[in-house]
């Protein structure tokens, strides 16, 4: 695979051979688009409890305007925007790279988008757990260069396999969370309310 090409992942419940990059949501972290992973273990985290197809597509990056974002402020700033429905700062882009909300992935109560936090505090949280990464293709110059390469449709052995791992990895989340929320100055405000 050379730098100017990615393998990627998308798990769904069906063969999607050209993703459709104005179906999604507009409020999502990286504004609307066509999610993948660059981890096809990751992408399995998303199988559901009935029916689940990884599909594997290879992304050629040439001529594709790519923003790459890190766990820290800037990365923060914008996922938030984009999820209170502000103009997505970055709607010319292509191609958007960077970390997962883990909010996305884990259950957090509500508490990091709850108004009760400042900015740093919620950064803070979000830096809590695993960081996976996750391709946002936002155009349709990014779609026409995401080849599709085929799908593997996962088993119910399989299927029951990532969804225990996923609930594993999640009770470590948790705990990891609330330690990291203990050492907030509103943690008990936040305890009363979510009590």
């Amino acid at each position: 695979m050379s730098s100017k090409t990615l393998k990627l992942y998308h798990t769904s419940s069906a063969v999607i051979e050209s993703p459709d990059v104005n179906y999604g949501r507009r409020n999502a972290d990286f504004g609307g688009g066509f999610y993948t992973s660059d981890s096809a273990e990751f992408s399995r985290k998303w199988a559901s409890e009935r029916k689940a197809v990884v599909n594997r597509y290879t992304l050629d990056l040439t001529g594709l305007n790519v923003r790459r974002f890190e766990r820290d402020s800037e990365w923060f700033d914008y996922i938030f925007k984009n999820r209170a429905g502000y103009a997505d700062a970055f709607a010319d882009a292509d191609v958007i790279i960077g970390p997962i909300a883990n909010d996305t992935i884990y259950d957090t109560f509500g508490i990091i988008t709850s108004g009760l936090l400042g900015g740093a505090d919620a950064l803070r949280l979000l830096e809590v757990g695993k960081e996976y990464t996750q391709i946002n293709i936002k155009s349709e110059k990014a779609a026409a260069q995401l080849k599709w390469e085929g799908g593997q449709t996962l088993g119910a052995e399989e299927i029951a396999a990532s969804r225990s791992e996923v609930r594993a990895e999640e009770a470590e989340f948790r705990e990891a969370f609330l330690n990291a929320l203990k050492g907030l100055d509103c943690y008990a405000e936040i305890m009363d309310i979510i009590s």
